[in-house]
């Protein structure tokens, strides 16, 4: 059994718009440097219709390769691979037994094609020094009754393509992968008529893609172990109703992030073996199913549906995570064999709001609870009743120390229910229509027996809100660098500017939210000017500022104002451009005295009056960088950097009612980097020239927002480090006129500001 061609030796051969018909094998390349180069033709053979050996090269374009394996003794493969390079486009291969077979190493790529039969990739088990075939697959399609095989370190990675698993027999699947690495990205799909991939021991990745089962579950690990990576939107879905299940004697760690999974994970018991199957959801992760038989199971900012009772040795919650027992169609129990943990996250229950014995989903907890759990309730027809012990929603064996908070209301006719903690040795949890403020027989008598003191969460009076938004509002209230001033270098000798502000922040654990908002008008002139625009200059502002602290947990408010003025001067030095006087590089500095008259009331509070006094200076420099234009006009890119540092008085002020007031670091450094993208227009032979801007900054603090009420610190949730953008124009007219306007938005967690700012100078 002779083949039909073969090149080899070093030998080039290439092949097109030809018919090749074979008994024994078809075409083959062997040798390095040896190349196979085939298009627009079809090969039909008894054995192998195409062969790559001892490092070989074959392309492959516009073909159809087959072997029905009627030779005598032949493997039936459409491609076989030993050690070699094969590339693979706008093709058709197909074999009896396999596809495509690459044994012990090798490097394979398929593009555009359809591939009819098994891909069977396999590592040198006995050479482990050998490196594993290596294929990828693109923009094509693969079907058998398993599609593709991986063993002892082979990897595949398909990109845009789809894979289908045909065969209906037990333990058949559209992938099998047994000590390999399989991959699917870009919007692949893995379908299998019975199960999507099984894994004996292996990692899969998919990113982006789609794997669904048949009659089987969607994903199967065996006996030895694998790691299953879900990213970007990839999907898992079990056609039986199971996503992935583990063998007894198996281990499986599944990582979903920004995916979704549909179906039950199950870990199978057989005798004393048990499956390990560890599950990590992250990063907005959905699984709608029961896990059964996990082991550590972890969901951060992630979201699961139970649609079943679902059993765990470990638990834990993080971020925005969401837990629901259930839909309301039945009532769930979720059982953690350990320790639950959370950190912040949401379960939700379904429950009959009805008396003590109502139907509700519950949580049982084996060992000890530790963190704070939000706890939202559904009423599933619940009329509501009077409760004495209450509905019981949470069980807990151990240390009950985690903290469960009802989120949102919980009410069923007339009744609103209410989250307790049982009293005692009681750490189990329970609705009650009661109102928690009724009194606890251990706080009349702290010596009854199985009383623990508690501590609760203090409830802040919304002053020290007030108090802090007239600290953050003179911080900087008048803080003006050079731009503000000079609007892009169409200075005047005299100048004016007015600005205003809204903004909004929360503190001492976002319990007080503040909004508040300011206005100031500032006034200008230079003392001396030089040609080159270099300046020296006095400045006068005045300006006010109001807020409003709100504590919702009590619905009281405070409201606080600022009024201040401030005197300063400022000098620049410029070396402005001979080409154009927008570029070249500055350096300017300020110094201000600012004093305040500060106001707090509060309701049904005298009002608070104090004064407050501070130094502020500032060094800034920048350059600005012509990026070309055109005889009226250019483009300028300028780098910006200032620093400076505030400085108070002594603030201290004791209220009406002896509560001593201070401020707390209030002193610091304060800065500021960014860019600036302007554009010069000169119109009318330089009757005016119009410059629009638009800047971005990154600014930083070191002084602290902080007040001191007896003592105790009351922090505003300013963060140190923020992000700005602003936008604007300004415009100079020929006899000496200028104006300008901007707008700026501050932002990052828990804190924004938006402010406009309109300016006018005079040059003479």
């Amino acid at each position: 059994m002779g083949d039909a061609g073969a090149a080899t030796g070093g030998s080039t051969l290439n092949l097109s718009n030809m018919a090749v018909n074979s008994a024994g094998r078809g075409l083959q390349v062997a040798g390095a440097g040896s190349q196979l180069s085939i298009r627009n033709t079809t090969i039909a053979s008894g054995g192998e219709a195409l062969s790559v050996v001892d490092g070989g090269t074959l392309v492959l374009d516009g073909v159809s390769a087959r072997s029905d394996g009627s030779a005598s003794g032949a493997n039936g493969y459409g491609l076989s691979m030993r050690s070699g390079v094969a590339r693979i486009s706008n093709s058709t291969l197909s074999g009896r037994n396999r596809a495509i077979s690459m044994f012990s190493t090798g490097d394979l790529f398929i593009e555009r094609s359809t591939i009819e039969g098994l891909v069977f990739l396999q590592g040198d088990r006995a050479n482990p020094g050998t490196p594993p075939p290596v294929a990828t697959v693109v923009n094509s399609e693969l079907a058998g009754s398993t599609a593709v095989a991986l063993l002892d370190g082979a990897a595949f990675t398909a990109v845009g393509s789809s894979i289908r698993g045909t065969g209906t027999g037990r333990g058949l699947s559209a992938v099998s992968v047994s000590g390999g690495t399989f991959r699917a990205l870009d919007a692949s799909v893995i379908e299998g008529a019975t199960t999507g991939i099984s894994i004996s021991s292996g990692q899969v990745e998919l990113d982006r893609s789609r794997v669904v089962s048949g009659s089987g579950p969607a994903m199967s690990v065996g006996g030895g172990g694998g790691s299953i990576t879900l990213r970007n939107g990839a999907s898992v879905e079990g056609g039986n109703g199971i996503a992935l299940e583990v063998a007894a004697l198996g281990r499986a760690d599944l990582s979903a992030a920004a995916s979704t999974i549909q179906g039950d994970i199950v870990g199978k018991v057989q005798g004393i073996n048990t499956a390990e199957v560890n599950v990590a959801l992250s990063d907005r992760a959905s699984l709608t199913g029961a896990i059964i038989n996990g082991s550590n199971v972890t969901v951060d900012g992630a979201h699961w549906r139970l649609t079943g009772d679902s059993n765990v040795q470990q638990f834990g919650m993080a971020g925005n995570a969401l837990v629901e027992l259930g839909d309301g169609a039945g009532f769930h129990t979720l059982q953690v064999a350990g320790d639950y943990t959370s950190d912040g996250g949401t379960l939700v229950f379904n429950t009959v709001l009805a008396g003590d014995d109502a139907a509700t989903d519950k949580l049982v907890i084996g060992g000890d609870s530790s963190g704070q759990t939000n706890v939202r309730v559904n009423n599933v027809g619940g009329a509501g009743a009077q409760t004495n012990q209450g509905i019981e929603l949470i069980q807990v064996a151990g240390a009950s120390n985690g903290q469960f908070d009802l989120a949102g209301r919980a009410v069923g006719g007339q009744y609103e229910y209410f989250l307790f903690k049982g009293t005692g040795t009681d750490g189990n949890w329970y609705l009650r229509s009661q109102l928690p403020g009724q009194p606890d027989p251990c706080d009349v008598d702290p010596t009854l027996p199985d009383c623990t003191p508690v501590n609760p969460e203090p409830v802040l009076r919304p002053e020290p809100g007030a108090y802090l938004a007239n600290l953050q509002a003179a911080q900087t209230l008048f803080r003006i660098g050079y731009h503000d001033r000079n609007a892009g270098q169409n200075a005047g000798r005299a100048w004016a500017r007015v600005d205003g502000a809204r903004n909004g922040f929360d503190a001492v654990s976002q319990q007080l939210d503040i909004r508040g908002n300011s206005q100031a008008l500032t006034v200008g002139a230079d003392v001396w000017r030089a040609d080159t625009g270099s300046s020296a200059g006095v400045m006068i502002s005045s300006g006010n500022a109001s807020s409003t602290s709100t504590n919702p947990l009590t619905g009281y408010h405070a409201r606080g104002k600022v009024k201040g003025e401030a005197l300063g001067i400022y000098a620049t030095w410029r070396s402005r451009s001979t080409a154009d006087p927008y570029a070249g590089f500055y350096v300017d500095g300020s110094l201000q005295r600012a004093q305040f008259r500060n106001r707090v009331e509060g309701s049904g509070l005298s009002p608070e009056h104090y004064d407050s006094r501070a130094w502020q200076g500032a060094i800034e420099a920048g350059y600005a960088f012509p990026l070309g234009g055109a005889r009226n006009g250019g483009l300028f890119l300028e780098p910006q950097l200032q620093v400076g540092y505030n400085r108070w008085d002594a603030l201290r002020h004791t209220e009406a009612n002896g509560t001593a007031v201070t401020a707390q670091d209030a002193d610091g450094l304060f800065g500021r980097v960014g860019l600036r993208l302007s554009g010069v227009t000169r119109w009318g032979g330089a009757a005016a020239e119009v410059q629009p801007y638009i800047a971005a900054n990154w600014l930083h603090t070191r002084a602290e927002s902080q007040v001191r009420m007896d003592g105790e610190v009351v922090d505003a949730r300013i963060p140190r480090s923020r992000a700005e953008v602003s936008a604007g124009a300004s415009v100079k007219f020929a006899n000496g006129l200028g104006a300008w306007g901007g707008i700026s938005r501050q932002q990052s967690s828990g804190y924004h500001l938006t402010s406009a700012q309109l300016g006018m100078s005079y040059s003479w």
